[in-house]
């Protein structure tokens, strides 16, 4: 006859999927789990990181978180935050509970900017915390983002593509440009999340944009034309909230140095450096021309990922 198996004190901070996961599956294993989470709701970036018009893919993902909240063995404690400058610090969490295990499930929660002068002037955020304010995760949900009608997203992802969305089709504003240190051929969004903004491409400024930097994609062996083709490949889709006047640019090639600022200390313009792209190893990287442009604009968003938390007090 098998030996009944130990079960656990776990302690898991971070409701987020991993967490959740991760408390279901020792739940069922026999576990007793304590779930600590910064956030009141759990779901972390699929409650407050997904684009918010997309209801049926939120309801499937908290219906099942909301299955596994309700194992009898998983206990959950929201609107706790847990680090140096937190309620409560990660020693006193081990401490307290005297857990046999803890699970670290927060992601990156440090804001990542990229130390150039002029991004923490007012009109200048990071991406994640529009993205929180537009999903309404408190305290972001009170604060007071002042969007202007020129928007510069530095970076070429789904978090910009999402950001984009927003601007064009929730704020109407009159141009959004998505500016990338490397080229079209290393665009990191994908043509699905692309879909919702595609009919904005400003295809006769895309165009141009791509004679401006042909000589520099053309020396690593890029076909101008193609990407072209590839770029405006959804432009005829109709987006789901109707149309919208907003003009949506791009601008390759080019690294951001310098957010300038007009007298009343908001935005005036991007100064960006244009870059060449080099093959190294088995990846392609932005190399500095040493020359230097500036992209008008009044309002600056960083869509450049996120970083760690140093608060936490992770060693």
């Amino acid at each position: 006859m098998a030996a009944p198996r130990a079960s656990h004190l776990i302690v898991i901070i971070g409701a987020g999927p991993a967490g959740i996961y991760a408390a279901g599956k020792l739940a069922e294993a026999g576990h007793h789990i304590v779930l600590v989470n910064r956030d009141i709701k759990p779901g972390g970036l699929a409650e407050y990181g997904i684009y918010f018009t997309k209801h049926r893919m939120k309801e499937g993902i908290r219906k099942h978180f909301r299955r596994i909240l309700a194992h009898p063995h998983v206990h959950y404690f929201g609107h706790i935050r847990v680090g140096r400058n937190g309620d409560v610090t990660l020693d006193e969490v081990r401490a307290l509970l005297r857990p046999s295990a803890v699970l670290i499930t927060t992601g990156a929660q440090g804001t990542k900017f990229l130390g150039i002068p002029g991004e923490h002037a007012p009109g200048v955020y990071h991406a994640k915390d529009l993205v929180y304010h537009y999903n309404n995760l408190p305290p972001f949900s009170q604060r007071t983002f002042l969007i202007g009608q020129r928007v510069a997203i530095i970076g070429i992802g789904n978090v910009m593509v999402d950001i984009a969305h927003y601007l064009i089709h929730a704020r109407k504003v009159e141009e959004v440009i998505a500016v990338a240190r490397r080229g079209p051929g290393q665009r990191a969004y994908t043509d699905k999340e692309f879909k919702a903004i595609a009919a904005n491409l400003d295809v006769d400024d895309l165009r141009r944009e791509l004679e401006r930097i042909r000589i520099r994609l053309e020396a690593i062996g890029e076909d101008v034309e193609e990407l072209y083709r590839e770029l405006t490949k959804h432009v005829n889709t109709p987006p789901e909230e109707g149309p919208s006047p907003t003009r949506f640019r791009f601008r390759f090639l080019c690294a951001p140095k310098e957010i300038v600022l007009g007298p009343e200390g908001r935005p005036s313009a991007l100064r960006v450096e244009d870059t060449e792209l080099v093959r190294r190893d088995h990846s392609i990287v932005a190399k500095g021309l040493g020359t230097y442009w500036d992209i008008p604009c009044d309002t600056v968003i960083f869509a450049v990922g996120d970083k760690v938390d140093e608060d936490f007090g992770l060693p």
